[in-house]
């Protein structure tokens, strides 16, 4: 297993919250999930607690996972006294003692594997904590060829004012390695101090890019059976046209 060195995007938790807004479609979908399947619940990749939090708040037993210190501390600071256990520690090596009812991963955490070693060893890890009727959801973005082109010339992607009344503009450049599945993202963040001068940080982050029969072939061999697919937030149908790809699983035994 190689050193975790894709998470330079994770080391401002506030500049985090404030490029991912609260999103109620996902939201919801997690929460309806939960619910569904019961408690405790584990997140892998709960980051700042954008979802570990409603979960908290909705009364569900949830434990929160994340190797990013920076990220867990912000999300404890958020949280105050809810019940939550936070748990830094890497997806791909994790030893809680305990087996949960429903396992998923957010935050594109699956994606951020870019090995079949480190996917496998993450895989068993949700084993090693899945209960025996238990439901784990994986979700991927769903590779479209035009995920597969690459744009060498920086383009501005959004902009936006943090709490500082600092403006903040985001560009960067997209690199497909096609041999490996792996989409290259190089993102520019540039602002003015208070001596106006121009600050610049790069961040680079890579994600590995399935297609559907790919995923549920690793998914089985190790070990898990998919029950359930989705296309959507809103719980359609996985189509040719979907943007996602939504899989809940059962261990096989």
């Amino acid at each position: 297993m190689i050193a975790h060195n894709n998470l330079s995007d994770y080391t401002d938790p506030v500049l985090y919250d404030l490029e991912n807004k609260p999103h109620q479609p996902s939201e919801q979908f997690f929460l309806t999930l939960a619910q569904k399947f019961g408690a405790p619940v584990l997140e892998l990749g709960c980051g700042t607690g954008r979802f570990t939090i409603p979960f908290a708040q909705q009364g569900l037993d949830i434990t929160g996972l994340d190797i990013v210190p920076e990220m867990l501390a912000h999300g404890k600071e958020k949280a105050a006294d809810l019940p939550i256990q936070w748990v830094e520690a890497d997806g791909r090596n994790f030893h809680l003692d305990q087996q949960f009812n429903f396992i998923f991963e957010s935050g594109s955490m699956f994606q951020h594997l870019l090995t079949r070693e480190d996917a496998e060893a993450m895989l068993a890890c949700v084993r090693e904590h899945l209960a025996e009727n238990g439901r784990f959801l994986i979700h991927t973005t769903f590779t479209k060829p035009n995920m597969m082109a690459s744009t060498t010339e920086e383009e501005e992607w959004f902009n936006y004012e943090d709490a500082n009344g600092r403006q903040i503009t985001v560009s960067g450049t997209d690199y497909y390695d096609a041999i490996n599945q792996i989409r290259h993202e190089t993102a520019v963040r540039r602002w003015q101090n208070e001596a106006g001068k121009t600050i610049e940080r790069i961040a680079p982050l890579a994600l590995r890019q399935y297609f559907p029969q790919e995923l549920e072939a690793l998914l089985y061999y190790n070990g898990f059976n998919v029950v359930e697919r989705y296309g959507d937030w809103d719980f359609t149908p996985l189509t040719n046209d979907s943007s996602m790809i939504f899989l809940i699983c059962q261990r096989r035994s």
